[in-house]
């Protein structure tokens, strides 16, 4: 029998995560603001018992909608599940019944095409159900510490936005390079696409990659001087800064800044 699994939002990362689950489990799912879903908790069939819950709101919607789900399923079997941003399990445990296992969990968008990351953090063992829904969306992590989450966020949760940017900036390069915007924009995107299925299907650190397609004193080398030039502020340096700056803006939004 498919797991019943209850989704509270649906919004970019609900319906990229709904995309596999509707193959595998028994979904419902509450959104106003979506066509295709329940409006509200009170449309759930009264003797409706999901197996876990999944809270895909926005972090500033929970203190609206949270007690109203933890009084209704509060079987000490159902399993929930948050991906709140920033929220932390001490939110969630403090309306749940004890005996309830809380997982939190960081996806990021690639989930919509089974090639996502997520990691996951429990205050009560690993329970199966979550690597079951997860693993079908991609890699799953398990982390040893909450604390973790934030880095975690900064790396995958962010991390996708990191090569948007890098695609769209090479596309740029192109056009000024004399390319037509039509042109550059295949070029960029199809390199980007390539080059990660590339790190999907061999199993050669990035550094070799990276050092497989650079020919000494070619045209690759030269652009790799300049991304890594030491007196510039190179790539690596606002890689780091810049996912430093994600962290901290993780940590804030879980005191709730």
């Amino acid at each position: 029998m498919q797991k019943k699994i209850l989704m509270v939002g649906c919004g970019a990362m609900g319906s990229a995560l709904a995309v596999a689950w509707k193959k595998r489990f028994c979904l419902t799912i509450v959104d106003p603001g979506h066509p295709d879903c329940l409006n509200a908790i009170n449309d759930i069939g009264e003797n409706y018992s999901p197996d876990v819950i999944v809270i895909a709101v926005k972090p500033q919607l929970l203190p609206a909608i949270i007690d109203d789900y933890a009084l209704r399923f509060d079987d000490p079997e159902t399993k929930w599940i948050s991906i709140a941003a920033g929220t932390p399990l001490s939110f969630f445990r403090q309306h749940l019944k004890k005996e309830q296992a809380l997982i939190r969990v960081m996806p990021n968008l690639p989930v919509r095409f089974q090639r996502g990351m997520s990691a996951l953090v429990s205050d009560k063992g690993r329970p199966v159900i979550a690597e079951e829904l997860f693993s079908c969306t991609g890699e799953i992590i398990w982390l040893d510490y909450e604390s973790e989450m934030d880095a975690v966020t900064a790396i995958a949760g962010s991390g996708p936005a990191y090569f948007y940017l890098m695609t769209e900036e090479l596309a740029k390069a192109g056009m000024q390079l004399g390319l037509s915007a039509e042109v550059a924009n295949l070029l960029a995107r199809q390199t980007a696409i390539g080059a990660g299925a590339v790190l999907e299907h061999m199993a050669e650190s990035p550094i070799t990659l990276r050092q497989q397609v650079t020919s000494p004193n070619g045209t690759t080398a030269a652009a790799l001087s300049v991304l890594m030039a030491a007196e510039n502020i190179n790539l690596g340096s606002l890689l780091k800064e810049a996912t430093k700056a994600a962290k901290e803006r993780s940590v804030e939004l879980g005191k709730g800044k």
